[in-house]
């Protein structure tokens, strides 16, 4: 209750001179990390992370390109410099890992100050592309969980009440407004869809999605 996903944005890579304190962590906006929203090349890449051993792959097209123990100083470095490079950030303006001594029970690198679970709806996704004829991938929402149903945008009606996924009781907060990150196609690094002037246009909102707070914790399937 009152957490996120465990594991759930647990590292950002910082930009050089932001200040966190680790001991104890406070929410910064995402332009204090590399993101989409400004750092459109990191979609050429694909990431993965082993929630046991910390292990960070960075791979392209398929090929591994650098393996990193984030629980390691000196291999976090590595990693902070892989993108460094790949960014073509100066020298000086070294980025590096961030993470909260107590990991996402103490922090989480979020769009929101909340502790928040965010739910996407397939059908809505589906819905604004048939709209604008583009074949909008859900990826770009970067949701916790996608779910289907047969009425897009029921989510919204949603908001102030709670829901129940497997053990878990979650209360709906917010709607999610949307930003430039989601302009990024997450195959190409192209930023080919305007998503928040396409809503705007077609909805007179620019929102995809809603955020959940955790009110009794258990499992999800």
């Amino acid at each position: 209750a009152g957490e996120v996903l465990p594991g759930d944005r647990e590292y950002a890579f910082a930009r050089a001179g932001v200040v966190f304190d680790p001991d104890s962590p406070e929410y910064l906006q995402k332009t204090n990390f590399l993101a989409l929203v400004r750092d459109d090349k990191l979609a050429e890449f694909e990431t993965r992370l082993d929630p046991a051993s910390k292990r960070l792959s960075i791979l392209q097209n398929g090929a591994l390109l650098l393996e990193a123990d984030l629980a390691n100083i000196a291999d976090c470095e590595k990693a902070a410099e892989f993108f460094r490079d790949h960014l073509e950030i100066s020298p000086g303006n070294q980025p590096r890992v961030l993470r909260a001594a107590d990991g996402t029970k103490g922090h989480s690198f979020s769009d929101v100050p909340d502790k928040a679970v965010s739910l996407i709806s397939l059908s809505s996704i589906r819905e604004f592309g048939e709209k604008i004829g583009a074949d909008v991938d859900p990826v770009r929402f970067r949701g916790n969980i996608n779910f289907e149903n047969d009425t897009p945008w029921q989510e919204f009606d949603w908001l102030d009440r709670d829901l129940r996924i497997g053990d878990a009781v979650l209360h709906v907060f917010k709607r999610t407004q949307r930003c430039a990150a989601t302009t990024v196609n997450p195959e190409t690094a192209a930023r080919d869809i305007n998503v928040p002037r396409e809503l705007h246009m077609n909805y007179a909102h620019m929102d995809m999605g809603i955020y959940t707070e955790v009110i009794e914790g258990g499992e999800i399937k």
